[in-house]
């Protein structure tokens, strides 16, 4: 449908789409579209009301998971949905991005192929092989490193840490890091509107897990990195004076994940890197205005009880002591969902988080999520398939407060349930359910309390955990309701696929009746000020005139 639009009626849409919205002071999607649809704006113009309607048909399909997202995303009406997201006369704040897996393809290749054409490139070669499990003679350009860059359909976490080796490969200096800040800074800038951005990076690549050990890197000290992101956004802000950006270093929770052939334990690596940080901020104070939290990341379905969180307990402490706010990856895998929670809980109570990064586990409906286990464990029974150990729902189901153990047994081995047996499942299932939300009610309603914040990531939720089937089922929304202070980020954009707005318009497609623009526009640019937000739509409107 987009080819078959003049540039004009494209411009003529956008007016349109702008003046409603302004107009009506950022309402839901669906009345926005209602009164889209009963405009005069578009009464006489055949085409255009041709393409709010297929939009509206086609957002129906979507909410009765008739169709993919992609199938709104492409369509003209989301085009002039970005086009107002992207001319906002605020800039957004991108409030959770990585480093590694959002420099895109193009400036990767421009530092990958200097490093393969060096004498040791075969090096470097033999390790992108192993870890991409491919047999490449060479990379021959863009095209190839974003096929190594993004993630494939059906691949989950463990995969998604493994594919940004690539771009890990490439930053070896300060100036890497300098050119690499600048270049992110550049394009989110220009092309999505983002003009705060909330950088993670990882401090130190030293590492006891040997896929994850990057050849040659050993000469980057944490002061190149930090001092190279540094002075790219810098130079970055000096061109573009409302641009700014915070330095979130980060920390793998891992056990294996140190410097291990320097230090006896994580914990003493990561004491060490904290005495570093603080002495870097003391070496060069300009840091202190950009530096202002760590993060903490890595892969957690193994890290939930409280013994987990004392290694690093006592540096986190330390930091805190020097004003410095923890932030901490917890509640986005687990696996099962009463540690996912757990994890958040630990985090909250022994590391003192300010905020939480993902919290998917405070969101998960349990109602919904263990029928799920219960209907997916009866498709089994009923064809006398047993339920395999090391499963999804067998971990689930051993966690269960069965009265009965005997139908686990049952379900494990294959053998048919009784319907009196089924009863006694649902049950269980049930309450097993009700301890859960009520665990992530009180969770939630201390980080309401405490001001603790939470950092809502769709698109990488969705691909990477598969605890969710879908965007409509994200919590955004239903955390939006009860009060917790929340952020948009994007995580690893360019691995993912994804962008800002991107992620803005899948928030909004995916809750159309309850979700107002104008509440997005407020949590995306942090402005608390709903008059100003209203003075803004209609200067929108102003300077794009019908």
């Amino acid at each position: 449908m987009t080819n078959d639009l003049t540039d004009e009626e494209k411009r003529q849409i956008n007016s349109i789409l702008i003046h409603i919205i302004s107009e009506t002071n950022g309402l839901s999607l669906n009345n926005t579209l209602e009164l889209l649809t009963l405009s005069p704006y578009i009464k006489g113009k055949t085409k255009i009301h041709r393409v709010v309607s297929d939009f509206v048909s086609t957002l129906k399909e979507f909410q009765h998971n008739s169709i993919p997202i992609d199938s709104l995303i492409d369509h003209p009406l989301a085009q002039s949905l970005f086009y107002f997201f992207k001319n906002f006369p605020i800039s957004y704040h991108e409030e959770h991005i990585h480093l590694t897996g959002s420099l895109d393809a193009d400036f990767i290749w421009s530092k990958i192929k200097v490093l393969l054409n060096q004498n040791d490139g075969h090096i470097y070669l033999k390790k992108i092989n192993a870890i991409y499990n491919t047999n490449i003679k060479s990379l021959s350009g863009v095209d190839d490193v974003l096929n190594l860059i993004q993630l494939k359909q059906g691949e989950e976490f463990k995969r998604y840490l493994q594919i940004l080796f690539l771009p890990k490969l490439i930053l070896r200096n300060q100036k890497d890091h300098e050119d690499a800040a600048y270049h992110m800074a550049t394009k989110l800038y220009a092309q999505y509107n983002v003009g705060n951005i909330r950088l993670k990076f990882t401090l130190s690549r030293s590492t006891g897990i040997e896929e994850e050990k990057i050849p040659g890197q050993s000469t980057v000290s944490e002061e190149d990195t930090i001092l190279g992101l540094y002075k790219g956004f810098i130079r970055f802000k000096k061109e573009n004076p409302l641009f700014n950006f915070v330095l979130s270093p980060s920390f793998r929770k891992e056990k294996e994940f140190y410097d291990i052939e320097n230090f006896p334990s994580k914990k003493d690596h990561f004491d060490h890197q904290v005495k570093l940080l603080l002495s870097l901020l003391e070496k060069y104070p300009e840091l202190r205005e950009y530096l202002l939290e760590i993060d903490t990341v890595g892969d957690e379905k193994n890290l939930y009880r409280k013994a987990h969180f004392e290694e690093m307990k006592d540096g986190l402490r330390k930091l805190q002591y020097h004003g410095i706010k923890i932030r901490s990856h917890h509640g986005e895998t687990w696996k099962i969902l009463r540690k996912g929670v757990q994890s958040v809980d630990n985090a909250m109570n022994i590391w003192h988080i300010d905020t939480l990064e993902h919290g998917l586990s405070l969101g998960i409906n349990p109602n919904f999520y263990f029928h799920r286990i219960f209907q997916q464990s009866i498709a089994l029974n009923d064809i006398n398939k047993p339920i395999l150990p090391n499963t999804q729902i067998n971990e689930e189901l051993e966690d269960f407060n069965w009265i009965n153990q005997n139908i686990k047994f049952k379900l494990q081995k294959g053998e048919r349930l009784s319907p009196e047996e089924r009863i006694e499942f649902i049950k269980t299932k049930f309450h097993n359910a009700r301890e859960i939300e009520h665990y992530q009610h009180d969770i939630l309603n201390r980080m309401i309390n405490k001001g603790v914040s939470l950092v809502a990531l769709p698109s990488s939720n969705l691909k990477l955990t598969g605890c969710f089937p879908d965007y409509k089922d994200h919590p955004f929304s239903w955390w939006e309701k009860k009060g917790v202070q929340l952020g948009i980020g994007t995580d690893n954009y360019i691995t993912l696929n994804t962008n800002y707005i991107k992620e803005m318009m899948i928030l909004l497609f995916s809750e159309p009746e309850n979700l107002k623009i104008t509440k997005l526009l407020m949590v995306a640019t942090k402005e608390k000020r709903r008059a100003y937000i209203s003075h803004l739509l209609w200067k929108m409107r102003k300077s794009n005139p019908l």
